[in-house]
């Protein structure tokens, strides 16, 4: 579909309606595949038509849900170290702690016990650890550089690399590494005989990788987006895509909420003439489930108590509390006036002495009495 295709003219609403969403008990009460972040609607004896010259539009009018998501999650926590001590290698995928951080000096110093625990078993005990940047919030004198030393006594470790994984480099100020990819996520510096290490990140460091969520739709409609914020591994050879977007909302401390002041800034145009069926998605910038990697969208836990780098309970969209409410509101829409071909009455016969006349005929192009 083009721009051109999608365009409309002396657009005049002629029928609305709001549709009221809960999606907490949306699996006890409704559609038993819904989730409290992924709803199924069926409008059913409700649905909702267009007629011909009209379409239907779909606005977001209000959003609404706990913040009970992380802003360090499993996709910004990770990183992989690599090196050898002796012989051996120490190569293990790590992470920090998946919670919010105060403070940029949280962050920095959790980076370090992840690495110095690692080493400890990995690499001979005996490991210290020192972290920057200072104690520094948002908006308070800091560079916000991470800059970790660790030292070890009598343990070396050669060929020491850290890899920052999926979005990390964001949360630590490093280098994404994309395939074939040969610069370093991080600055590492090593001295007296590789015992002392400096891991240095090259920019500012953050203490959330992802600040919005996305309110995606299973229906057709005529949104763009770029094709990143469907999947960031590079599987669309595209620029810009077909979307399946109807908002964004940004993640407050307590709560992720959102009210249009106008009922116009997100809004969808479908490309279908019936309503009869409604998908919600709840996802982050990269089209994956909330607090999920891209490979975990079976899962339903972002966030909460983990053991193992597992969480303990995977019922927190079904049964816990990561649910929504919101208000949709769903315009009939006339772009345009049809105008169908219409073929004329027969006129009545003449009466039967004006209908009596000489028969003619053809004769090649002459008339024959």
């Amino acid at each position: 579909m083009s721009i051109q295709s999608s365009r409309f003219l002396g657009q005049q609403v002629i029928n609305s309606f709001n549709i009221f969403i809960d999606s907490e008990k949306s699996s006890v009460v409704g559609d038993k595949q819904s989730k409290g972040d992924d709803i199924h609607l069926h409008l059913e004896g409700n649905s909702i038509e267009a007629g011909d010259g009209e379409f239907i539009r779909i606005s977001l009018l209000n959003f609404n849900m706990f913040n009970t998501l992380y802003n360090i999650d499993k996709n910004s926590s990770q990183f992989t170290i690599k090196g050898t001590h002796n012989t051996n290698s120490i190569d293990k995928t790590l992470s920090i702690p998946r919670k919010n951080y105060n403070n940029f000096k949280d962050i920095a110093e959790a980076f370090g016990n992840a690495i110095i625990t690692h080493l400890d078993v990995s690499a001979g005990g005996g490991w210290t650890m020192s972290a920057k940047p200072e104690e520094a919030n948002v908006g308070q004198t800091s560079d916000r550089l991470l800059e970790i030393d660790i030292s070890n006594a009598s343990n070396a470790i050669t060929n020491f690399e850290i890899v920052l994984e999926l979005d990390s480099y964001i949360i630590f100020g490093g280098n994404r590494i994309d395939p074939g990819s040969n610069i370093k996520s991080l600055k590492i510096t090593s001295t007296n005989s590789n015992k002392n290490i400096k891991i240095q990140g090259y920019y500012p460091m953050t203490r959330t990788a992802d600040p919005y969520i996305y309110i995606r739709s299973s229906n057709v409609q005529n949104g763009l987006e770029t094709s990143v914020l469907s999947n960031d591994q590079g599987n669309f050879n595209a620029d810009i895509i077909s979307s399946n977007i109807l908002g964004r909302v940004f993640k407050d401390v307590e709560f992720i909420t959102y009210d249009s002041p106008t009922g116009e800034e997100y809004f969808m145009n479908l490309q279908q003439k019936k309503l009869s069926n409604l998908k919600l998605t709840l996802t982050d910038s990269k089209g994956r489930r909330l607090g999920r990697t891209g490979g975990e969208r079976y899962k339903n836990t972002g966030a909460g108590l983990i053991s193992n780098n597992e969480f303990e309970s995977d019922y927190q969209n079904t049964q816990g509390n990561l649910f929504f409410t919101a208000v949709l509101k769903v315009d009939i829409v006339k772009w345009k006036s049809q105008h169908y071909l219409e073929t004329p009455e027969l006129p009545p016969p003449l009466p039967a002495r004006q209908a009596q006349s000489v028969l003619t005929w053809a004769d090649y192009g002459m008339p024959k009495l």
